[in-house]
Parts: structure tokens; sequence; C-alpha cells
């Protein structure tokens, strides 16, 4: 299950490179990262979450948590199949 987090800047103090090495310790085992750009609205990073062994739930859960525990901006939103939805919603 792909998942994208679209963002318009990284919390003080946190570089591009930081923000994935922790996005990948945060998943462990449940999601790797497939790619990161730009848009017209900022910046994005996609993940595939793991969804044969264990129910994608948890790698969204833990994603929303360490965005909102890291500072990200409220117009953060994570996307799934296409549904942008904000991580403190």
């Amino acid at each position: 299950m792909e998942l994208r987090i679209h963002y318009t800047a990284l919390p003080q103090g946190m570089e591009e490179d930081r923000f994935k090495l922790e996005l990948a310790q945060v998943l462990d085992e449940e999601g790797w990262l497939t790619g990161s750009g730009t848009s017209d609205s900022g910046f994005w990073l996609e993940l595939e979450l793991e969804d044969e062994r264990a129910n994608p739930k948890y790698g969204i859960l833990a994603v929303k948590h360490y965005l909102q525990r890291s500072g990200f901006a409220r117009d953060t939103a994570i996307e799934l199949s296409g549904m942008p939805v904000g991580i403190y919603e």
C-alpha cells in the first residue's frame, strides 16, 4: 500500500536526510521509502507499507504519530489511495 506525505516545510532544525532516516527507523520492517520530490504546493515523500504480513494501519499510525511528535506543520497531510488527510485529524 502506498502512502504519500505532503508537506510545505520540515520542522525547524530538521534536514531532509534526517527526516528520511527517522521515518525508516519508525517503519522498521513495516514499510520503506520509494521516492520523494517537489510539487507546486511543496514537497512529498512516498512510502510503501507492508500489507502482506501485517495490517498497514500500524504503519499509517506510526507515520502519523512521528509527524505529529516531530512538529510538522498543520498543513502536512498523508495521502492513501488518492485521499489526503491532515496529520492532526
